[in-house]
């Protein structure tokens, strides 16, 4: 039934031997009962918008590139991405290509006969990690009625092999005599018994600006990638104006971050800019540019890249963190925190990986306070959906700031969390971007 979805994952996602625990991984996603199973998957994807695309699944026959990755990570959750990256030992933007085009596909096939109550047998014995069963060779009756001959025959070829090796030895010369006797020759094995598995490496790419002259550095899966991406560099940068090389490996993971690169390149002509990937990290260096370049160059990547763990993040916050001045008052140090942009998955309480660095700076910030200095982490929420629910979220999101920022050493009793969902609006609800402007952590001195 899914064997080739299992085919599809390990040959055009590279995940090889580790193809069937991956759609083993996603029908778990499906039939989660602590989420829900089939109902809770549907109803998220229809909190982050996509509930009409999920339908459009349904009892279908689907064809590629019907979601996107963002679109799957924001489904799916951080939480359960980082887990299935972390159980086959892949990054998670590997998941996120492949979970995209394969999902769909696994929902097409699972509701040929309307939607599933419950795993059928074989989607459980690939969740349980058994092997999808494969079609057994039986032998033809007449090899079965030959093998049925009395049990001795059966011995009398391999004696008799024994006899005339012993007579062929002992008519040898005495040189030859002296010699080693020869090793047995092994049974051929099979050509994929043969093959060391293959290490697949991130992709990578580097690039840094010195006065226009850019130079660049990374490695890639295809000719044709290497093809897409110098031919855009080109483009942006003139071919008198470029430098470097871009390595070809098979063996290397696909590059998530290289569709969205080649869209950005125009605007990343910053002199003095450096950035590089490796897999879904990205780090980046503005340390060059001028103050509002820094700002804007930061944020540019961080819209665009804002699922990989993103370090060299510049904005306001940043600026006013590192600008405290020794002996700062409580209010000095809210002051900066306020400035901070923290992001959730849509719809939960997980902290995005390009919003741990702002988080890491705020906590060197707090330990550094004065002695005694209670803070109040609020969480505010637009007033999209329930009231009660949004007021829920708010207070969890707030305790999750907190936690990560005990896990970064700052003591709990420092922090009070507190949450107020839709209830404190600072900008109008009517457009996306005064609700963006109330999504929002506000940090309070507690007197």
């Amino acid at each position: 039934m899914f064997n080739s979805l299992i085919r599809d994952a390990a040959e055009r996602f590279n995940l090889g031997d580790k193809a069937e625990r991956f759609i083993g991984l996603l029908l778990g996603l499906i039939f989660d009962p602590a989420q829900g199973g089939f109902s809770g998957l549907r109803s998220r994807f229809t909190q982050v918008g996509l509930g009409d695309l999920f339908r459009s699944w349904i009892g279908a026959h689907v064809v590629d590139n019907v979601l996107q990755p963002d679109q799957f990570s924001a489904a799916v959750g951080d939480e359960a991405l980082a887990t299935m990256a972390a159980k086959l030992g892949v990054p998670k933007v590997s998941i996120s290509l492949a979970g995209a085009t394969l999902l769909p596909k696994l929902i097409g096939l699972l509701t040929r006969d309307g939607e599933p109550s419950t795993a059928p047998a074989e989607a459980l014995a690939l969740i349980n990690g058994a092997p999808v069963p494969r079609a057994q060779h039986v032998a033809p009756t007449s090899a079965r009625k030959a093998d049925s001959r009395p049990g001795w025959l059966l011995w009398l070829v391999p004696l008799l092999l024994l006899l005339g090796g012993f007579l062929l030895m002992r008519s040898c010369g005495k040189d030859e005599a002296a010699a080693p006797a020869p090793t047995t020759t092994p049974a051929a094995t099979a050509p994929s018994e043969l093959a060391a598995p293959v290490a697949q490496a991130n992709a990578r790419f580097d690039l840094s600006n010195v006065d226009g002259k850019v130079t660049v550095n990374g490695q890639v899966a295809s000719d044709a990638d290497k093809l897409k991406l110098w031919d855009a560099l080109k483009a942006a940068f003139g071919e008198t104006n470029l430098s470097g090389d871009i390595r070809v490996d098979p063996a290397t993971l696909p590059a998530g971050w290289m569709d969205k690169l080649i869209g950005l390149l125009p605007q990343l002509k910053a002199k003095g800019l450096k950035f590089g990937f490796d897999g879904d990290t990205l780090s980046i260096d503005t340390s060059a540019l001028p103050e509002d370049q820094r700002i804007a160059v930061s944020e540019q990547l961080r819209k665009a890249f804002g699922g990989f763990q993103i370090s060299g993040l510049w904005d306001r916050a940043a600026a006013a963190l590192s600008g405290l001045k020794a002996g700062f008052s409580g209010d000095d140090l809210v002051g900066a925190l306020n400035l901070m942009n923290v992001y959730f998955d849509s719809g939960s309480a997980t902290i995005t990986r390009d919003s741990l660095e702002t988080l890491d700076h705020a906590a060197k910030a707090i330990k550094a306070a004065p002695t005694g200095i209670r803070i109040e982490v609020g969480g505010h929420t637009d007033n999209t959906g329930d009231a009660a629910a949004n007021l829920t979220l708010s207070q969890q999101r707030a305790d999750a700031v907190i936690a990560r920022l005990a896990e970064l050493g700052v003591a709990r009793e420092t922090l009070v969390g507190k949450g107020y969902g839709q209830d404190q609006p600072i900008a109008d609800n009517a457009s996306e971007e005064g609700k963006a402007k109330n999504r929002r952590m506000h940090f309070t001195v507690l007197k």
